[in-house]
């Protein structure tokens, strides 16, 4: 009541920057703003103030009534024997299909919400639901379990470990590990692990943990996780340890490992066996005439792992094979990541790479997230090559190797990139936002008799027909290199000549509206049918949009531009968090500003919307540049 109160009095009932105010000054565009409208406040440090005051207490209320949802929720709960307190908890701290949450308390308000005890008895319930995949018993089972260098994944690590083993599983513990050498513990002889997990949160904040599961099938569904997780909360409410019981969680960790054998767990150097099968493949495929041992001599090439647990490309792949790396930087892990965020999409990793390129005079720089599943590029001259630049780069070297087949991408990539596929012969199936989901769409297709040589998404997530499916960002870089060598054998140019033909946006962007009410996940599926109403009644008079013929998440439109340009827009459902996304671009400078100042139009005729449009509104009506 009180935010609705103070929404009233600035013309704002539902929404945070919305409704139109009934007396802005004529220099600010009338429409959807929050902007300098409250009566009572002349002054603008005042109008400021009271905007930010409503804002907050629009956003407490609804705090609030998620909070009172989520209490109301317990009783709506998978049923299960489980303490319904604890099920909840363990039920929060799944992200698709992994397992994610906030592992040390580093920020008062990001609770802890993953302890020791509760990767205990998700060990414990991932060695069940192995044994009933696998149709062994818990004794015959053998799972592996790596690390990244986050400050908590030692302790994880172990916790996961004392779970596995407390069932009779044989444990092998990697320590400091990548996510896809887990996969490859499942793989490669002498090996053959019936399972394995990585201890990892990939590139979230300092303070997040979690973990990804996966068999020689590959990773875990999504529901594979949801059971896992409820098996877990059963477990531990009937060994009466539950997440609430902060006070005895080390101490029950630390008692049941010391109750284990010590037969079932025992320390494995895997990551040197897995640089050695990165190198035989490397040395196969390039299969360099005058130096097949070290076919990468002459070549510099710099590594940013962003101190995550990339390291080991640099200097036990590459450099064995001949690479000289030594302009390599931020190779030591460091779980404060203490010099920028290891994502291949941060600007500062970005940037931090190309001057190491440029000052070295390097031939090729590649980016590492945390645990190795992603990757971006840098080319000789500096330039970054990520989101579209680099499925359009694996495109062009995954189609001259299989010429007609289909690429599979997530949904936000651009329509430059379509054209390009095409052009090269390829076949462009844009799907859903999600690493697993075009995943699974690449062999559902294949197993359709739809070759589909490659998945990859705009984060720099992929995956490869020819790498068992496995999300795997070292091996895309990797593939890369060894396209780099073999142009300079056949005497072309640097990797960036093959993207010479990719039409790229003038502007582009991801800017996200923040859904304000109770049931997060009702209220973005009421906007995006909504959304798809206002379209099909005529886009609010807007005839130069129309919708895209195939549509797998929310609704993407064409925007037809001047000059036979064309941008687009993608309304969708977060994945993740309470939001609804919009990815633009446009070919034409000012394009995006056009784009979603109509776009606000949509939400303009909604106000029963539980929404914030702040920040569309402040990109469209912020001051143009001198």
């Amino acid at each position: 009541m009180i935010a609705a109160a103070a929404h009233q009095a600035c013309g704002l009932v539902g929404q945070c920057h919305r409704r139109p105010a009934q007396a802005l000054p004529q220099a600010i565009p009338t429409g959807l703003q929050c902007r300098a409208i409250c009566p009572a406040s002349s002054q603008p440090g005042k109008r400021r103030a009271a905007r930010h005051q409503t804002a907050r207490e629009h956003h407490q209320a609804a705090a609030g009534r998620r909070r009172v949802a989520a209490s109301a929720g317990v009783s709506k709960l998978p049923a299960s024997s489980a303490d319904k307190e604890a099920l909840a908890a363990y039920l929060k701290v799944q992200n698709g299909s992994d397992v994610r949450g906030v592992a040390i308390d580093t920020k008062p308000s990001e609770p802890v919400t993953l302890t020791p005890s509760m990767m205990f008895f998700i060990g414990q319930a991932f060695a069940e639901w192995l044994s009933e995949r696998k149709g062994k018993p818990l004794s015959a089972l053998r799972v592996s379990i790596g690390r990244d260098p986050r400050l908590s994944s030692p302790l994880m690590l172990a916790s996961m470990a004392a779970g596995l083993a407390a069932t009779g599983v044989a444990v092998g513990r990697f320590g400091a590990c990548t996510t896809p050498a887990m996969f490859m513990s499942c793989i490669l002889p002498g090996h053959l692990y019936d399972g394995a997990v990585m201890i990892t949160a990939s590139h979230l904040p300092v303070n997040r943990n979690g973990a990804k599961f996966c068999t020689a099938d590959g990773g875990l569904e999504k529901k594979d996780i949801t059971t896992l997780l409820v098996r877990a909360a059963e477990l531990a409410t009937e060994a009466g340890q539950l997440p609430s019981d902060r006070f005895n969680d080390h101490a029950f960790v630390i008692t049941a490992a010391l109750e284990a054998s010590n037969e079932l767990s025992r320390v494995v150097d895997f990551l040197p066996e897995y640089a050695a099968y990165l190198r035989e493949l490397m040395k196969e495929s390039i299969a360099h005439p005058q130096h097949p041992d070290t076919p990468l001599t002459g070549l510099k090439i710099v590594v940013n792992p962003g101190n995550g647990g990339g390291a080991f490309i640099a200097d036990q792949v590459l450099g064995p094979l001949g690479a000289d790396v030594s302009a390599s930087i931020h190779l030591e892990p460091d779980g404060s990541f203490p010099n920028h965020t290891p994502n291949p999409e941060d600007k500062a990793a970005v940037a931090a790479t190309q001057r190491a390129v440029l000052e070295s005079g390097a031939d090729l720089g590649i980016m590492l997230d945390t645990d190795v599943d992603r990757s971006g590029v840098v080319d000789r001259a500096g330039n970054g090559i990520n989101r579209n630049r680099y499925i359009a780069l694996m495109a062009a070297i995954t189609l001259r190797e299989n010429p007609g087949e289909t690429i599979v991408t997530d949904s936000c990539t651009s329509n430059g990139l379509a054209t390009f596929i095409q052009q090269l012969g390829g076949k462009h199936f844009r799907y859903k936002k999600g690493y697993k989901n075009i995943i699974n769409k690449g062999i559902e297709l294949n197993q359709a008799g739809v070759p589909c040589p490659l998945m990859m998404e705009t984060s720099g997530h992929g995956a490869m027909r020819e790498n068992y499916f496995l999300d795997d960002g070292a091996y895309g870089a990797l593939k890369i290199v060894i396209e780099q060598v073999r142009r300079r054998l056949e005497g072309q140019g640097d990797i960036s000549e093959l993207l010479a033909e990719l039409r790229e946006p003038e502007e582009a962007m991801e800017i996200r509206v923040a859904i304000r009410a109770a049931d997060v996940r009702a209220e973005g599926e009421r906007i995006t049918a909504a959304f798809k109403e206002w379209v099909d009644a005529g886009c609010g008079g807007a005839t130069h949009w129309r919708l895209e013929d195939e549509n797998y998440e929310g609704w993407r439109l064409k925007v037809e531009e001047e000059g036979g340009k064309e941008g687009w827009i993608l309304l969708r459902p977060s994945l993740h968090d309470p939001d609804i996304v919009l990815n633009v671009e446009s070919e034409q400078a000012g394009g995006m500003r056009a784009i979603l100042q109509h776009l606000l139009e949509f939400f303009k005729e909604h106000p029963e919307f539980e929404v914030c449009t702040g920040k569309v509104e402040d990109y469209v009506y912020a001051p143009l540049a001198a």
